[in-house]
This record gives structure tokens, sequence and C-alpha cells, in this order.
């Protein structure tokens, strides 16, 4: 039976005939607002990281109720201390409309000491303008939790 539940799953997810995939453009696109959004986000603006949500995202962080809207994530990422950040794609796949991006994270005081490592998991929709947009973002930490 679970193999039967796989093979329903993996078809399913499979893109129907006629239809075409994430281009290397749009993979190229996601790859690129990811390191632009890192390299603000290090420089201290929040802006990008924010900018790159739908108004109405999703927002899954650990040890939290989900956030939802564009302003609710802008004010937990004006929460967060003075952090470096180092985003590592490993997998960037989907469809023309939707894409889903997997990979780590890592965070890093200014003295350059752990402060959390983990992964991630987002969907991304196609905006009518051509874009890509976050509508859903879930990450966790590799790190144990603290007491």
């Amino acid at each position: 039976m679970v193999g039967i539940c796989h093979a329903l799953l993996l078809i399913s997810c499979t893109a129907p005939a006629g239809s075409s995939g994430l281009s290397a453009t749009d993979k190229e696109y996601i790859q690129s607002l990811t390191q632009t959004v890192e390299e603000n986000w290090n420089k201290g603006n929040r802006e990008p990281y924010v900018n790159r949500f739908t108004s109405d995202a999703f927002y899954m962080a650990p040890n939290m109720e989900s956030l939802v809207g564009k302003d609710a994530i802008k004010s937990f990422a004006a929460s967060f201390p003075e952090l470096k950040l180092e985003f590592t794609i490993g997998e960037i796949e989907g469809s023309s409309e939707f894409a889903y991006v997997r990979g780590g994270y890592l965070l890093k005081t200014p003295q350059d000491s752990l402060f959390d490592k983990g992964k991630f998991l987002s969907i991304w929709e196609k905006t009518p303008e051509k874009t890509w947009l976050l509508s859903h973002d879930m990450f966790s930490s590799d790190l144990p939790p603290t007491k």
C-alpha cells in the first residue's frame, strides 16, 4: 500500500503532458534573487528579504506560530539581531507557475561564531509580471533546542 501511495504522489507531482517545466532562466532568477537577499541582509538591509514574499505569504519559523502576510514577516525580520546569513540552495524544481526550493542556511554572529544552522523548504509563485515571489517559507534548525 505504501508503494502505491508513493507512486501516486510522484505521478501527481510531474508536469502534465504539454506543459513546460521550470526553465533554466527561472531557476537562475530564484538563485540570483536569493544571493541578492543574502548580500543585502549582511549589509543590514532587510527590505530585499521581505520584498521577495507575496502579500499573503505563510512564514513558518521554528518554535513559534506561523506568520501570515508581508507586514508580519517584515516585523519578524526587523526583530532579528545583527547576524551574517548564508543560504545554500540544494534544489530548485517546479513548473512554469510554481517552484519549490530546498536548501540550508547558516547564521553567524558579527564575530563569526555560529548562531544557528538549518534547512528550509519554500514555495514560489510566478507573478503575472513574470517575476517569482515566495508564498510559503518554512525553516528549522539543525541544532538541538536550548534550555
